[in-house]
């Protein structure tokens, strides 16, 4: 079983990313978090194998979240992101140590994402990252 946590301070792409996850049975959500610092205190709680982060949320954005986590509690991290340059948001998160990027959908289908996150997040997850220090 894949443990995720989901921090996504939507409550509509939250909600879609839920269903996106609760079809397939080997996956669990273990919880959810709408701002940054509440990603960071709950990854330490909840100890999910892999945490699917929005790259813009309030309080802390993904790369001071991925900072602390990495730093504390290391975890496989995904970051979901519509913000652009995309390019340069993929690097700057991997180079911190998350160990995967997505565009976002523009037109909100999730249906059309639904295969390649759930690909990427049983990839991700049976990597254990190491600790880093910033």
């Amino acid at each position: 079983m894949t443990k995720v946590l989901i921090a996504e301070d939507s409550s509509v792409i939250q909600k879609m990313l839920t269903a996106v996850l609760e079809k397939d049975k080997t996956i669990q959500i273990v919880g959810t978090a709408s701002d940054g610092a509440s990603a960071v205190s709950k990854t330490s709680e909840l100890r999910p194998d892999i945490v699917l982060m929005d790259y813009r949320m309030p309080k802390q954005n993904a790369p001071e979240c991925i900072k602390q986590i990495m730093s504390q509690n290391p975890t496989a991290i995904l970051v979901l992101t519509s913000a652009e340059p995309f390019e340069e948001k993929r690097k700057e998160v991997l180079g911190l140590g998350a160990l995967g990027f997505m565009e976002k959908p523009k037109s909100m289908d999730y249906a059309g994402l639904s295969v390649k996150l759930l690909t990427q997040l049983k990839t991700l997850s049976r990597i254990k990252p190491a600790r880093r220090s910033y």
